[in-house]
């Protein structure tokens, strides 16, 4: 896969840097010295709702039609879903979701009996008009193919053979479905800019539109540049003159999460932060292989891209961490940290009518924990004035990989009384990979 890489801003070299400091004082003082803690500081604003919130809780495959159980859906609820297959159309969108069909996945990949598209165009055609024609007045989002930048497995042929494939399956689609339809792509593996400005280049030489701009974030050690990549894309490409006649309406991050982090709370929700930060208009969590000796793939074992068990479909910490986030997103706040790999979320009311922060601490190259302060503003905006008591209970999302996590253990329940309308609250030991879930109420 290839990589773009931006210099840093300061703000986002400060943990570095901190980190860097940490390990040259431990060689200069010796081991039998302690490091004090780092600590980090959130700002919390409840009298600053977050406007325009879009939602990034999405998923790739992970059903079948009957399985896993509505009950573990709904808590999540998704807004986009990408699949190859046309069965779980009817559930898709019974749950919220947006529906985005991967045809490649219904043509195949490598050495399937069709080939590769580019080897005979007449049956892609005729396939591509088929299909359109039996799902006419369904509402899907046509992504044409997967990831044509990465050789092994999904293409095979050159750049200038992807564009000619999807020009080809482009102009049926529009012929067939109508000026309503929403096509695009080209979801390649990563913010490849030039392969992204060279497809668009390439639509507005041959009259295509593109719909929706797809791509993948599924470096765990690039989180902190998710956000970097959407606010660079809606600028240099959705919102300039030049591109306007592909009619570009949406931006996609339709697969977030690595292989790495695909269990890990503190990153599930560094990636879904940084993506709403940048108002990506949909994301979907990607799948991957277990991690026992004998593997499986988390894509087709109905077990929703990994965040439920095999089979007893109980949740694990990934299901908590986006059950949680999904609960906060229709009462967001603006919070501020001054790490940027503790991130918050922060709502004024989750579905219980109770104000919450979600946080999550993530970072593949530093292992230390945290010590968070937690500055909660303008209290009274939640109907809590100064002098009341309120009830805080704090709860863990444990980095507790494969793993079933029946529930979140409390860690701290209390009543504490607000002085000025502000309060401020200490989350010790707050481990890498780890996710808090803070409640607020009366």
């Amino acid at each position: 896969m290839q990589f773009t890489f931006k210099f840093p801003s300061i703000h986002k070299l400060l943990p570095i840097c901190l980190a860097i400091v940490t390990v040259l004082l431990i060689i200069y003082l010796g081991p039998q010295r302690s490091i004090a803690q780092m600590r980090s500081n959130v700002t919390i604003d409840f009298g600053s709702p977050a406007t325009g919130t879009i939602s990034m809780s999405g998923i790739l495959h992970g059903i079948d039609p009957t399985k896993p159980p509505d009950n573990l859906i709904k808590p999540l609820q998704p807004k986009l879903w990408r699949a190859g297959r046309l069965d779980i159309y009817d559930r898709v969108i019974a749950s919220g979701a947006q529906f985005q069909l991967l045809v490649s996945d219904l043509w195949g990949y490598g050495s399937n009996p069709k080939g590769w598209p580019y080897q005979n165009y007449p049956a892609w055609e005729a396939f591509i008009r088929q299909l359109a024609q039996q799902n006419k007045g369904k509402k899907i989002i046509w992504d044409v193919w997967n990831e044509p930048d990465l050789r092994n497995p999904f293409w095979n042929g050159s750049r200038e053979q992807f564009f000619e494939t999807y020009k080809r399956a482009y102009k049926i689609l529009r012929q067939e479905l109508g000026p309503s339809a929403m096509i695009g792509g080209p979801s390649i593996t990563n913010y490849n800019k030039e392969y992204l400005t060279a497809f668009l280049d390439y639509c507005k030489a041959n009259k295509l539109e593109v719909n929706f701009l797809s791509w993948h974030e599924l470096n765990d050690n690039n989180i902190l540049f998710v956000d970097d990549h959407v606010i660079d894309a809606k600028r240099n490409f959705q919102q300039s003159a030049s591109y306007r006649e592909l009619k570009l309406q949406k931006i996609y991050v339709n697969e977030i999460v690595g292989n790495l982090a695909q269990y890990e709370p503190g990153e599930i929700l560094g990636y879904l932060y940084n993506l709403e930060y940048a108002k990506a208009d949909g994301a979907c969590r990607a799948c991957w292989d277990t991690t026992g000796a004998k593997k499986v793939s988390n894509c087709f074992n109905n077990t929703l891209s990994g965040m439920v068990t095999p089979n007893s479909f109980e949740p694990r910490a990934a299901w908590w961490a986006y059950k949680a986030y999904a609960d906060g997103v229709n009462s967001r706040v603006l919070s501020q940290s001054d790490n940027d790999r503790v991130v918050a979320l922060a709502s004024k009311s989750n579905p219980e009518g109770k104000a919450q922060v979600l946080l999550g601490y993530f970072d593949r190259n530093y292992s230390s924990a945290t010590t968070v302060t937690l500055n909660l503003r303008n209290l009274p905006q939640l109907g809590i004035q100064s002098g009341q008591k309120i009830r805080l209970k704090l709860e863990k999302i444990p980095n507790n990989q494969e793993r079933a996590v029946q529930k979140l253990v409390t860690v701290k329940e209390e009543s504490v009384s607000v002085v000025r309308n502000d309060l401020n609250y200490v989350i010790p030991n707050f481990n890498v990979h780890e996710g808090y879930l803070l409640t607020v109420s009366k």
